[in-house]
């Protein structure tokens, strides 16, 4: 599991490292700066950079970025491979000791550096192999004023990034660590070299695309550091072991759960088929379903239920609930919602709710409430962007620009885990929050999302906590469709091509094969 940092959680760790740990401020920042140098190094050797005694420039805040900017200036300096020089944007006073000391050291050993002014800006050329951005730092803003605004324009306008290799120290300037907004002069790095862990911005559009690749410079204190103050993770893939574990030699259908899927109405028939070959393909035992139309994809392996239809082809949900309360004491979680239309979908969410299951329940589609409404803690919302600003009256784009924000304040305020269908995907009990980082555009594609729920259901009927088994399905669905991708395209995949890749990514043996293979 990966942990990410908003800048307030940095500061936490960085405090407790300084105080609980016994690792001074200044020991920090030289084991940010050596490390970070010795990556911006490895970098410079992997490019195509024809010099064979590159020129590097510093940009150099008067802040603690700075002062990691001085002292990576430094090593890089010592290594007697390149030609560095520093750009100091910003007055001396008001330095901490540490970067007071590293700017020293820079001039004791005779490093050129520049203290820009103002008015010398307009005039910079920025003619350099390499630049490095440690202007302002993970407590800065997406707004820019003043003399880095000024400089992040000029390199704009001489196409700065077209021409060097350009690296970030700990965030690129111009973004916000938090929130992900980018300004528009704001740095674009091809690297960035971030401390303790990748700040939460860092994953976040427009942000995102600011920072290339990222490498991450321990300080010399334990990674749980950042574990024990972040509160949003990703899955990593020995999570799904860790999750799902193998199956035990004897053992038989009951052992890895039973999930009840309420889908589909006459003009929506395909969606209990697509939810649950999802749920075969990812490792349920059983699978009812209740649905008013026998379609011709729904699986063999499945046990059906024909509910009646009402006159606009959904189910009629007496009928419906009828058989619900027979089959709870034999079911592990329910999914209810792909394909059922409006009326249906809140009308058996609402008779749900009144039912009260002490089993897991996922509301997709039609069945996500029409409205705000408090849930059972085991319960989980999957809407999209359009039917989460339905639901909560949230501008979309509002939605959009700030998702992990409003999620972890919409599932606290609903009391149940929340997946919002965003770029990243993201799941939230309200305290702790998981990022999908898988997935493409192909699965911008109907019925990707009944494969979610799917999945989703089935990891619930094997006993998985719903946060992480809410995360940990869509991981697994970006997964599958970014296999699915590499076979079929963007343009031409298709909700099933996901499915049909669901293998691949449960046991990457398979996915091994295929490779060798290919």
């Amino acid at each position: 599991m990966r942990a990410y940092l908003i800048p307030s959680e940095q500061k936490a760790a960085d405090d407790y490292a300084i105080s609980k740990i016994g690792v001074s401020g200044s020991i920090l920042m030289e084991n940010a700066a050596s490390g970070s140098a010795h990556c911006i190094a490895m970098w410079l050797d992997a490019s195509v950079i024809p010099s064979e005694r590159p020129s590097i420039l510093v940009l150099c805040g008067s802040g603690n970025n700075g002062g990691d900017g001085f002292a990576i200036a430094r090593h890089l300096f010592c290594m007697n491979r390149f030609d560095v020089q520093i750009y100091h944007i910003g007055r001396t006073d008001g330095m901490s000791p540490e970067t007071k000391a590293n700017l020293a050291s820079a001039e004791a050993l005779n490093i050129p550096i520049a203290h820009i002014q103002q008015e010398g800006i307009s005039f910079l050329a920025f003619d350099f192999d390499c630049i490095i951005d440690a202007l302002l730092g993970t407590g800065s803003s997406a707004e820019l004023y003043g003399m880095p605004h000024d400089v992040l324009k000029r390199m704009h306008e001489v196409h700065v990034y077209e021409k060097s290799l350009c690296i970030a120290i700990d965030i690129p300037t111009g973004i916000d660590a938090e929130h992900g907004k980018a300004h528009h002069f704001a740095f674009k790095a091809h690297g960035t070299c971030t401390m303790f862990s990748e700040k939460v911005g860092m994953q976040l559009y427009p942000a995102k695309q600011h920072c290339g690749d990222v490498e991450i410079i321990m300080l010399g204190v334990p990674e749980s550091i950042a574990q024990n103050h972040a509160s949003v993770f990703s899955l990593e893939e020995q999570d799904i072991r860790n999750y799902i574990g193998r199956r035990k030699a004897q053992s038989h259908k009951y052992d890895y759960g039973r999930v009840l899927i309420i889908a589909g109405s006459r003009d929506m028939s395909g969606a209990p088929a697509l939810c649950a070959m999802s749920a075969f393909r990812t490792g349920i035992g059983l699978v009812d379903i209740m649905t008013p139309v026998m379609h011709p994809s729904l699986p063999p392996e499945a046990l059906l239920s024909l509910i009646p239809m009402d006159d606009d082809g959904g189910m009629n949900v007496d009928s419906l609930m009828s058989k619900v309360k027979e089959s709870l004491s034999k079911t592990n979680a329910i999914v209810c919602g792909p394909g059922l239309g409006i009326r249906a979908g809140q009308s058996i969410m609402q008779s749900l709710l009144e039912l009260n299951p002490s089993i897991p329940v996922i509301l997709d589609a039609d069945a996500i409430p029409s409205r705000s409404m408090k849930l059972p803690s085991n319960w989980v919302i999957t809407p999209h962007a359009g039917e989460c600003a339905r639901m909560t009256g949230i501008d979309r784009a509002e939605l959009e620009q700030y998702p992990l924000s409003h999620i972890t304040k919409i599932s606290t305020s609903m009391e149940c885990i929340v997946h919002l269908k965003s770029v990243p995907a993201c799941s939230s009990n309200g305290t702790k929050t998981y990022l999908a980082k898988t997935g493409n555009p192909g699965m911008a594609t109907a019925g990707s999302g009944d494969i979610l729920s799917g999945m989703i259901g089935a990891l619930l009927a094997r006993g998985i906590n719903p946060l992480e088994a809410t995360a940990l399905s869509a991981m697994l669905h970006g997964e599958a469709g970014d296999f699915a991708q590499s076979v079929f395209g963007e343009e031409s995949m298709s909700a099933s091509d996901i499915i049909a890749s669901i293998p691949h990514v449960m046991d990457r043996t398979l996915m091994d094969s295929w490779e060798d293979e290919a």
